[in-house]
């Protein structure tokens, strides 16, 4: 097996700080970043995998694995595609459903809306978080675009996974 590594081991980019926050506002965590990617509507970082090992709907995610994460100004989720800390291969991808909210060239922040939509490698989805976010107290739009973007989310992945098979 040809030994590959990982994007994070390539990252040459401008650091940055991501922070999550909660849907009442409050910062969940914060951890660095190098940005591979800048764009209008979008920025690419990888980050180093910082918490404990754990596997969630099925995706393992292990301390020092590389997540390349998008984020975009102009849709209500963020991607992060895993890839083993070790040989650099794709585990699957995390898709987290919150509010975008404004970049500077030294932070990324997101208002994550509880619900989570997991993709294995082999193509399968597993939505997490349902009543989490069904007990959210959400303005209706708020709640209907979080709703939109699973949507949206999801066919993107049904249509990547069917054109990797």
């Amino acid at each position: 097996m040809k030994v590959r590594t990982s994007p994070c081991a390539r990252a040459r980019g401008a650091r940055v700080t991501v922070r999550k926050l909660d849907a009442a506002w409050r910062e969940v965590y914060r951890y660095p970043a190098r940005v591979l990617w800048r764009g209008p509507q979008s920025v690419t970082v990888a980050a180093i995998f910082q918490m404990p090992t754990m596997r969630v709907g099925g995706l393992l995610l292990a301390t020092g694995d590389c997540f390349v994460e998008t984020y975009y100004a102009n849709r209500w989720y963020n991607i992060l595609a895993v890839y083993a800390q070790a040989e650099g291969r794709l585990r699957g991808w995390y898709a987290n459903i919150g509010e975008p909210l404004p970049w500077t060239a030294a932070e990324i922040a997101y208002r994550d809306l509880a619900l989570d939509l997991v993709v294995r490698a082999d193509g399968r989805q597993v939505v997490l978080d349902e009543a989490e976010f069904a007990a959210l107290p959400l303005a209706d739009t708020e709640r209907r675009r979080a709703q939109q973007a699973l949507q949206a989310v999801r066919r993107r992945f049904r249509g990547l996974c069917a054109a990797m098979a």
